[in-house]
């Protein structure tokens, strides 16, 4: 009976969260309320408090869920050992974001960067800090193979390098959905430049970094 009981309480954060989905997209954010969601789903609005909270924590868990299915498939897509550190982390970086915009859409993914912070603290929030980590170990363990194979110095420090260049990327990513102007091709340029310049490689940098 409590496996029956835990299917169907999963069953409804499913529903939840996909109702959520498609009511962001079709609604937007801020037209969307929690009383929506609830009726969408199929279940009360006092379920969705329970399980979520606020509308801020439908949102995170949306994305929670979004990144687990992203962890599940990123290394299989990543180049193989014939790339380079920037060929690596620019694959990287493509990946996150295709995966990103086919789930949300800048003005959505805006209002996920307000949620972490309406959230600090909570269960949802550690768990979308968490799956950070995890995706940002994808990188760590490329430059640790890529140190076996000696094509890395053994001086460097995978754990740190591999989260630094999460961040960077991660920071040019909440640049793109930052405003409706930024182009895709335009971060993915500006982040190639911003790591040539960290590591002197040498490669032609594009020219109007930003």
């Amino acid at each position: 009976m409590s496996n029956l009981r835990a299917q169907q309480k999963q069953d409804r954060r499913n529903r939840i969260v996909t109702s959520a989905k498609e009511l962001f997209r079709e609604k937007g954010y801020d037209k969307t309320t929690i009383e929506a969601i609830a009726v969408a789903a199929g279940v009360s609005g006092v379920t969705v408090h329970n399980y979520y909270g606020t509308k801020a924590g439908v949102l995170l868990a949306l994305v929670i869920e979004s990144d687990k299915q992203l962890l599940e498939r990123l290394d299989a897509r990543l180049p193989g050992k014939e790339a380079d550190l920037v060929e690596l982390t620019l694959a990287f970086a493509h990946e996150i974001m295709e995966h990103a915009m086919q789930t949300l859409e800048k003005e959505i993914w805006r209002q996920v960067i307000a949620a972490v912070t309406i959230e600090a603290g909570t269960q949802l929030s550690k768990a979308y800090f968490k799956l950070d980590e995890q995706l940002a170990s994808v990188l760590v363990r490329r430059i640790e193979a890529m140190q076996r194979d000696g094509r890395l110095s053994a001086d460097l420090n995978p754990l740190h390098l591999g989260r630094a260049l999460f961040q960077l990327q991660n920071a040019r990513f909440i640049q793109f959905i930052s405003t409706d102007a930024a182009r895709r091709d335009d971060i993915e340029t500006w982040l190639r430049n911003d790591i040539v310049a960290l590591f002197s490689v040498t490669l032609p940098v594009s020219a109007d970094p930003s």
